[in-house]
C-alpha cells in the first residue's frame, strides 16, 4: 500500500495505491474488498494495471489498483486493512492457487482550515465559473421573468463538494432558484466536478439595477494559496408596464414551482474511537492486550531463567573463590571466605579442613602459613591477627593445581539448604 501523501486538508483528495507482486504469473484477476474509510469519499480506479516491478534486484509480475480518498473531516485516520485474493502458481510450480493475503493498518492525518481562509472552505486545483441567460437583456419591462445559468466548473474535486451559490436579496426582484444540478467529470487520473445553478428572477421594481456577480473562492493546497473567481456583475434597464396586477399572478405561479425541501435523515455510521470505527478499535485493543499477555508471561520466564542462573552462580566454586581473593587478610573474614569457598570446592579425597589437605599433599605454601594464623589466633589468643598477602597466591596456585589433577569434578555448588561454616 502506497500513499502520496499522509497529511491533507479537509476535501483534499489523496491517492493509494496498492500493488501486489508474485514471483511467477497470475491466472486470474484479483479479488478484494472494498476500501472503507470515516469521514471520506472513495472514488474507486479498481481495473488493475499490470507490469514488472523490481525489488532488491528481482523482478516480479504484479497487479496495481489505486482509490483517491476525499476526506471531509479534520481528524486522525486509520485506514482498515483489506483482503485481497491472487490466483497464482507458486514458484517451482504451475497449478495457480488462491491465496488471500490482507493489507496493513494505515495512518493519515485530516488538517483543519487555515487560518489565513474565510467564509466556506472549498478545496480544488482549479474553478472555472460562467454564467448565460435564457434571453437577451434588452427592452426588459416590469413583469419580466427572466433565467440565470451560473455553471461551475471544478477540477481536482467531486461535484457534492463545490459550494451552493447564494445570490443576495435583490429588492427590485423576486429570485426563485432551481435545484442545482451536479455532473461528474472524472477522467482517469482525477476527479472533477461541474454544479450547474439556475435563477429565475422577476422583475418587480422599474429602473436601472445591476445583478451582482457570482463570486467562487477556493483553496489550493499544492500552491497553499486562496483563489477567487466571479462571474461578473451585468446591468440592466427594467421600463415601467402599465399591466402591473400581472405580478401576482407570476409569483404564485413561480413560488408553485419552487422545489420542497424535505429535511434528510442525517447518517450517523458506526461510533468512532479516535476516528476508527469502534469494531475495528476492540479489534485493535485485544490484539494489544494479547501482544502485552505474550510480553508479560516471556518477562515473567525469563526473570526465573536469569534468578535460577544467579542464585547458582551465589553458590558456585567460583563465586566464592571471588569472595575469599576480595576479602579482608584478617581473621576471621579471611578464614569465613576461605572455607566458604572450600566447601563448594569438590575434589577426590579432599579433606574438610583446608590445612589437612594440604598437609597431605605436602603443599607447604598454603599449609605453613595458615598453621601460623592459627597459632597467632588460638594460642596466642590474638583475635585481630592478619595474614601475609601471599597466602591468598598461594591458595589461587594451589587450587588451580588441584583442578589440574583431579580426575572428576562435580558441578562446583552445593545445597542452597547447606549451612555455612561461620
Amino acid at each position: 500500500m502506497d500513499f502520496d501523501t499522509r497529511s491533507v486538508y479537509a476535501q483534499q483528495p489523496f491517492k493509494i495505491t496498492f500493488t501486489v507482486l508474485t514471483a511467477t504469473w497470475y491466472t486470474a484477476p484479483l479479488e478484494f474488498e472494498n476500501l472503507q474509510i470515516p469521514n471520506a469519499f472513495i472514488i474507486p480506479f479498481d481495473q488493475t494495471q499490470p507490469g514488472m516491478f523490481d525489488v532488491k534486484g528481482r523482478k516480479y509480475a504484479g497487479l496495481q489498483f489505486y482509490y483517491i480518498v476525499f476526506p471531509y473531516k479534520p481528524g486522525s485516520y486509520t485506514i482498515p486493512p483489506i483482503k485481497i485474493v491472487a490466483t497464482t502458481p507458486p514458484e517451482g510450480e504451475s497449478e495457480a492457487r488462491k491465496i488471500t493475503i490482507a493489507t496493513t493498518p494505515e495512518k493519515f492525518v485530516v488538517k483543519p482550515m487555515p487560518s489565513n481562509y474565510s467564509g466556506e472552505w472549498f478545496v480544488a486545483k482549479d474553478v472555472r465559473i460562467t454564467q448565460h441567460w435564457n434571453k437577451p437583456l434588452r427592452n426588459l419591462k416590469v413583469g419580466d421573468v427572466i433565467e440565470r445559468t451560473v455553471i461551475e466548473n471544478a477540477k481536482g474535486t467531486l461535484p457534492q463538494f463545490i459550494p451552493e451559490l447564494k445570490p443576495d436579496s435583490l429588492n427590485w426582484a423576486g429570485i426563485y432558484p432551481q435545484d442545482a444540478d451536479l455532473k461528474d467529470t472524472r477522467d482517469d487520473y482525477d476527479a472533477n466536478g461541474v454544479r450547474t445553478q439556475t435563477f429565475t428572477y422577476l422583475l418587480e421594481k422599474e429602473g436601472d439595477f445591476v445583478f451582482p456577480s457570482e463570486v467562487v473562492k477556493w483553496w489550493n493546497p499544492y500552491s497553499r494559496k486562496v483563489f477567487q473567481r466571479g462571474s461578473g456583475a451585468v446591468k440592466i434597464h427594467v421600463a415601467p408596464n402599465p399591466n402591473l396586477g400581472i405580478l401576482t399572478t407570476i409569483k404564485d405561479s413561480l413560488a408553485a414551482k419552487q422545489p420542497v425541501v424535505v429535511a434528510e435523515k442525517k447518517s450517523t455510521g458506526p461510533h468512532l474511537i479516535y476516528g476508527i470505527p469502534w469494531y475495528w478499535f476492540t479489534l485493535y485493543a485485544l490484539a494489544a492486550l494479547l501482544v502485552l499477555y505474550v510480553v508479560v508471561k516471556l518477562g515473567i520466564r525469563v526473570y526465573r531463567s536469569l534468578h535460577r542462573s544467579y542464585i547458582n552462580y551465589t553458590n558456585s566454586e567460583v563465586y566464592w573463590f571471588r569472595k575469599f581473593e576480595h576479602s579482608s587478610l584478617q581473621f576471621p573474614e579471611l578464614l569465613k571466605r576461605l572455607y566458604a569457598w572450600w566447601d563448594r570446592f569438590t575434589i577426590p579425597g579432599k579433606s574438610s579442613s583446608i590445612i589437612v589437605d594440604s598437609k597431605q599433599r605436602q603443599e607447604e605454601n598454603t599449609a605453613a602459613p595458615l598453621s601460623s594464623l592459627y597459632k597467632e589466633v588460638f594460642e596466642n589468643n590474638n583475635t585481630a591477627a592478619t595474614a601475609d598477602e601471599a597466602l591468598k597466591k598461594n591458595i589461587k596456585l594451589y587450587r588451580e593445581e588441584l583442578q589440574k589433577n583431579k580426575t572428576s569434578v562435580a558441578d562446583g555448588s552445593i545445597d542452597v539448604h547447606q549451612k555455612l561454616w561461620k
